[in-house]
Formats: structure tokens, C-alpha cells, sequence
């Protein structure tokens, strides 16, 4: 390995670190109050990228043609489109356009940072990743245990004065540690599995259990149904009588606590179903097709139905969409729709393809994670979070790059 490909792996490494710590990165130098604090986002990523290209621009054009970043491109452009079709304030769609796109910055400076051997990389950090995500949802724990007052709007009605709080740690929102949490949860299990001395795997099996109370004690039911069968086809690939285990398992704690018990029950309970249909996720699901109808090529607009930009800017007066997929489709159209999940499973089947092709488990626990988050994003609108965003491209991207034979 030549100077320069030294200087790549190790500004790659540097970089994974920041993802892998990034939420106690964000809390501290948010508290802090630095100079640039609301920036420091966009300033990292630009260093590491000027690093990336000026290092590696060589492999720009291969990069440009991989079907991640070209679905991406087009999809860019559709949207670019799409604002000259409805010519609306330009200020929400930078902003939508900015939590679609910078994250993705992530893929790009590592595609172009990491000359092979991907899996080493992802195995030298899978430490610090589920070691941040242990401490996150530690804290998570910690608010449950102590009851943190919760916002009323978190909590059903027929649920008000029998639970009293949910896990949210250093996010805003459970929903968002949920779908944090689900993705790094199967990766530490899989270090729980392929450790061989037996206080490493005791710490990993630890960890695994902290990481799963937060997650379950978020009482976000998407995230604890895209996870379960996310894992429950993971599991099946290994061993179809793990599989069952796990889902009797999971049965078997639904029904046991009663807690997770009336959360899941509420789902289907028409006081629910009314106040979903009242204002609620129903209700914004059914706008988002009426919405679609009157614009079913290229949508409304970026930034203007559903998302943090039209909430700010005026176009949309709900709390959220609660689903990314949705949100897209009725703003970007069926075209724009139809790249957008081009570009997103083009980038999980990179990870998929990986496991099928290796059988590295490193890479199928990896995709379970993965999996549980897409699924997960039909009902929450978790990609707003720089967290998630960053852990789910860099994932991406180390699934994408191409070994040395390839």
C-alpha cells in the first residue's frame, strides 16, 4: 500500500469515527455553544470531501457511473424539475434538498477514500459504533426509569396515566432513537456472534441488551415491527428454526409486558383509528394522494408537502407526514418517486449483494439493519436526522465499494 492510499484509509477511518459518534459529537459541541455549532455538519463534511477528491480523482468518473450516484443525479435533476414546474419559494427547497442530499456526501467521500477491503474498515469500527449507540440508549433507559415528562402528543389517549414516558435520550423524538437503534442493534449482535474470547463477547452480549432496552422502551410500534420482521428474515437466511425461536421469543415478550402489550393493542383500537383519521397520520396520508393527483408526474415540489421545509415555510400546517416515502411521492411526483427508490434500494442491494456474493455475516447483519430502517421510513420521517442519515450512507457506501478484484 503506496503513501497516498495510507493517507485515504486513514482519513476514512477518521471520518467512520465521527459518524460512529456523531450524536455525542453533536450533543457536546451543540452545548458547547461553539462558533459554527449549526454548521459544523456541512464544515466536516466539505473538509473530508475536498480530502477525497484531490486524493482520489481518478475515481470520480467510475463513481459518477455506479448506479448509486447516477440514480441520485437523476433524481436530483427530477427534482431541479419539479421546482421549475411549480415555481414556489426557492428557500424550501434548498432546505429539503440539503437533508436529502448532504448526508449522501457521506457515501461519496468514502466511495472515493476506500481502495478495498471494505469489511475490515466496517469491522475496525463496528466497536465505537455500538459503543456510542450503547451510551445513547443507556440514556434512554435512564429517562424511562426516572419517568422524563414526555410531550402528550407521544402518547395515545387511552395510554395517558398508565404510561408516562417514553426514551428519546439525545434526540428529540423516540421515533428517532428507534430508528437509530435499529440499525445498529444487528451489528451488535453480530460481534455478540463472531467474538471468540469470552469477555469480549460477554461486553457485546452487554451491550446488545442495553441497546435493545432503549430500543424497546422508545415504544415505537413501526420501528419494533420493521425491526422484528427485518431480523426475522435475517435470521431465516442463517437458520429458519432461529428464525421461529426469535418470533415466538418476541410474541412471548409482547404478551408478557403489559406495557408493550397496550401499545400494540392500541394500534388497532378505534380510538386510534379515529384520532389517526382526525388530523393524524391518516388523515395527512390520505392530503398526500389528493395532493398527487393534482400534480401525479412530478409532484408539488420539493419542500412543500410534509417535511421540516413546507412545515417552516407555510405549505404545510401538520405536525409531519410521518413517512418519507409518501412525502416524496406526492413532491416529487411518480417519476421523481420511481428514482428515489431506485436510488435507495440501488444502495441497499450493494450491501444485499455483498453477503450473497462473500458470505460474510458481517455483511447480512448489516443489511438487516439497513432493512428494518427503510421499512421503517414508509411511517416515520426519520432522515431528517443527520444520526441516521450519515450511519445509513456510510453503511451504503462501504457495501458499494468495489474490492480490489472487482
Amino acid at each position: 500500500m503506496n503513501l497516498n492510499c495510507t493517507r485515504r484509509r486513514l482519513a476514512a477511518k477518521a471520518f467512520l469515527l465521527l459518524v460512529a459518534y456523531y450524536p455525542l459529537v453533536n450533543w457536546m459541541i451543540r452545548k458547547a455553544n461553539l462558533p459554527l455549532a449549526n454548521l459544523w455538519e456541512e464544515i466536516m463534511l466539505l473538509v473530508f470531501l475536498v480530502f477525497a477528491v484531490t486524493t482520489s480523482w481518478r475515481k470520480i468518473g467510475r463513481l459518477v457511473t455506479s448506479p448509486v450516484v447516477l440514480t441520485a443525479l437523476l433524481f436530483l435533476s427530477v427534482t431541479l424539475l419539479s421546482y421549475a414546474a411549480n415555481t414556489y419559494y426557492i428557500g424550501a427547497y434548498i432546505q429539503e434538498a440539503r437533508l436529502a442530499f448532504e448526508p449522501f456526501m457521506a457515501f461519496v467521500i468514502l466511495w472515493l477514500l476506500v481502495d478495498g477491503d471494505a469489511g475490515g474498515l466496517l469491522r475496525e469500527t463496528l466497536p465505537h459504533l455500538v459503543a456510542s449507540a450503547t451510551i445513547v440508549a443507556f440514556i434512554g433507559v435512564y429517562q424511562y426509569v426516572r419517568k422524563v415528562p414526555i410531550p402528550a402528543q407521544w402518547l395515545d389517549a387511552t395510554e395517558t396515566g398508565v404510561i408516562s414516558s417514553r426514551a428519546f435520550s439525545l434526540f428529540g423524538s423516540p421515533n428517532v432513537l428507534a430508528g437509530y437503534l435499529e440499525t445498529i442493534i444487528p451489528l451488535g449482535v453480530y460481534m455478540a456472534v463472531v467474538r471468540t474470547r469470552w469477555y469480549e463477547r460477554g461486553i457485546a452480549v452487554g451491550c446488545v441488551l442495553v441497546m435493545g432496552s432503549g430500543f424497546l422502551l422508545t415504544l415505537t410500534r413501526a420501528a419494533w415491527l420493521s425491526a422484528a420482521g427485518s431480523f426475522f428474515v435475517g435470521l431465516f437466511i442463517l437458520n429458519p428454526a432461529l428464525a421461529v425461536v426469535f418470533a415466538a421469543a418476541g410474541a412471548g415478550i409482547l404478551i408478557a409486558v403489559p406495557t408493550f402489550r397496550l401499545r400494540m393493542t392500541n394500534l388497532l383500537s378505534s380510538t386510534y383509528v379515529d384520532k389517526s383519521n382526525n388530523l393524524g397520520r391518516l388523515f395527512r396520508w390520505r392530503q398526500a394522494f389528493v395532493n398527487l393527483i393534482d400534480h401525479p408526474l412530478l409532484g408539488s415540489g420539493l419542500g412543500t408537502f410534509g417535511g421540516s421545509a413546507a412545515q417552516k415555510y407555510g405549505y404545510f400546517t401538520g405536525i409531519s407526514m410521518d413517512s418519507v416515502w409518501i412525502r416524496v411521492l406526492t413532491e416529487t411526483g411518480m417519476i421523481g418517486f420511481a428514482l428515489y427508490v431506485s436510488w435507495l434500494s440501488s444502495a441497499f442491494a450493494c450491501v444485499a449483494t455483498r453477503f450473497f456474493r462473500s458470505k460474510d455475516k458481517l455483511w447480512l447483519f448489516a443489511s438487516v439493519g439497513l432493512l428494518a430502517l427503510l421499512v421503517n421510513l414508509f411511517t416515520d420521517n426519520l432522515l431528517d436526522s443527520w444520526a441516521i442519515a450519515l450511519v445509513m450512507w456510510s453503511l451504503f457506501a462501504l457495501g458499494a465499494v468495489p474490492e480490489a478484484d472487482e
